[in-house]
């Protein structure tokens, strides 16, 4: 299906009214922007397209009884200072999800040598990069998309990959597996003009990806007329592809699409039933929202509390001082000697003592209760979300060295969750390299091989080096194990040419000379070379 050529419709379009709202709520947590929270909420109460009553769109839904109020979304009235504190636990959360995945880089293997050295080339430090910057958006949104990019003028030596945000995204799945997906970003606004560059990834007849690119001008909420890609600067330089007969169009020339949906975690709770979303990924933020509301709501008024808990100091009216006729009288806060008068503001009352002028009222202030309610929120927040406390740091008494079983015990559902992510992450994986390598093949007449290509990632928990250099030396006076066994167990890490390395200098240093097997005990006892003639004897 091409681009429209022109589409006076709302934009996005109407099959994203379910997803893109929960995908704002998200991408405001995640943020943890007081602003964009309050915006998606709706100043306190979120409107609910699901309603109750068949008036509403779709007919009728009966699980809403009304609107639901959010502390978060209730904004400051006037002058007020807008006090509401969210807490940043979703952003620490998405960022976990993406450490625990790529906190060490992915290794891809290939039979061929040749490939693998170009392997190494192509997947570099700013390839592992962007694989944790896809894994915490998809923590954050429910899913994420990479995409196979060249471009001559910016890395003349080979395609890269780029990362695409699921919430600026038209997927067309067909029995769950993506087929299409058209991508819109807003480049630029002139009055109440709105310029967006969609580009879309879908099959030919051959099943060979092609990439079509077009430039809409337009308003806030509607897509409008296409124009020529050169009518701006910012997408100009695709103006000069036509492989396909028009303007913008790419032919990848190789099988599959340009680009890969990686969702979070499945399946989608909330999006079941609905016919996109149904194939889209599972936000880890999903199901959590209400806990971070009211962990917002007990750290508030925490703060609050210890805002009225500030100490204040109520001073007599003859202690201030007059700064002349018609002028205010003020107090010397930083003054340190007072002289008592002994008279009173009252005629026939008794003179009040300097005590009686300043009092000093400091209001209790109790912190345990606050920080009871937000340890027990916290902790609900990360078992729904499928982490260990003790990922976060939390209820960490008995720190110290801990073995690896040890710490798998204690992490156990934060592994169990990056186990499952794992799962979907190693054929999209496998599926974006293969098309990495073709693109490179054609475009940069590299001669790449995709067979046999493997995706491993690190384990999650490692022993030490105390741990690992003492299972070696038990094994060594043992003697249970050879020395690459030994090497391969301190550096799990290391390939065969970094072992057989350090086996030849463990060798070369630590090598005992064996005794010349024709010399005599007496020989080989003698420490000067002359030593040994002298005491041996009349030979016969």
């Amino acid at each position: 299906m091409p681009l429209p050529a022109s589409n006076y419709d709302r934009w996005p379009p109407k099959q994203l009214d379910n997803l893109l709202p929960s995908m704002a709520r998200w991408g405001a947590w995640w943020a943890n922007d007081l602003g964009r929270l309050q915006a998606v909420y709706g100043g306190g109460i979120l409107n609910d397209g699901q309603g109750f009553f068949a008036s509403d769109e779709g007919g009728i839904k009966v699980h809403s009884l009304g609107p639901v109020r959010w502390f978060i979304g209730q904004p400051a009235t006037g002058a007020q200072q807008n006090t509401k504190l969210p807490v940043p636990m979703a952003a620490e959360i998405c960022q976990a999800s993406a450490d625990l995945l790529f906190s060490d880089p992915v290794t891809v293997t290939v039979t061929d040598p040749v490939t693998q050295d170009r392997l190494e080339t192509l997947l570099d430090d700013t390839f592992h990069s962007k694989m944790a910057e896809a894994a915490e958006m998809s923590a954050a949104l429910g899913g994420s998309y990479l995409r196979v990019t060249w471009d001559d003028t910016l890395q003349p030596d080979g395609p890269f990959t780029t990362v695409k945000d699921a919430d600026e995204s038209i997927p067309e799945f067909r029995f769950g597996v993506l087929v299409a997906v058209t991508f819109w970003a807003v480049i630029a606004r002139n009055g109440k003009r709105v310029y967006r560059h969609l580009e879309r990834h879908e099959l030919d007849a051959g099943g060979n990806g092609v990439i079509l690119h077009g430039l809409y001008e337009g308003e806030e909420d509607k897509l409008g007329v296409r124009v020529s890609l050169n009518f701006r600067q910012e997408t100009a330089a695709l103006a000069k592809y036509t492989d396909l007969g028009l303007e913008g169009t790419i032919d990848t020339k190789t099988l599959g699409l340009a680009v890969q949906y990686v969702p979070n975690q499945t399946p989608n709770r909330i999006w079941r039933k609905d016919p996109v979303g149904k194939n889209l990924g599972r936000s880890d933020l999903d199901g959590i929202e209400h806990l971070l509301d009211q962990l917002a709501e007990t750290m508030s008024d925490w703060m609050r509390a210890r805002r009225a808990a500030r100490a204040r100091v109520f001073m007599a009216k003859e202690l201030a001082k007059t700064m002349g006729p018609g002028q205010a009288a003020v107090v010397q806060l930083d003054q340190e000697t007072y002289v008592e008068t002994g008279m009173s503001g009252s005629s026939g009352e008794k003179p009040m003592s300097m005590a009686d002028r300043v009092q000093v009222l400091q209001p209790a202030f109790d912190p345990v209760g606050y920080k009871q309610t937000a340890d027990m929120l916290i902790e609900q927040i990360l078992q729904m979300s499928g982490y260990s406390l003790s990922t976060f740091g939390v209820n960490q008494e008995n720190r110290g060295d801990k073995t690896a079983t040890e710490i798998e015990a204690r992490e156990r559902r934060s592994l169990m969750t990056r186990a499952r992510k794992i799962r979907i992450w190693k054929p999209v994986l496998l599926a974006h390299v293969t098309k990495l390598l073709e693109v490179d093949r054609v475009f940069f007449t590299k001669p790449n091989k995709t067979t046999d290509l493997a995706v491993e990632f690190s384990d999650g928990v490692q022993e030490s080096q105390l741990r690992l250099a003492q299972t070696v030396q038990a094994l060594y006076a043992a003697e249970s194990a050879s020395v690459e066994e030994r090497v391969s167990i301190l550096h799990p890490d290391w390939d065969e040419d970094q072992i057989s390395a350090e086996v030849a200098a463990i060798k070369a240093e630590f090598a005992h000379p064996l005794p010349d097997p024709q010399m005599t005990p007496f020989d080989q006892g003698a420490t000067d070379p002359g030593e040994a003639d002298d005491n041996a004897g009349p030979v016969s």
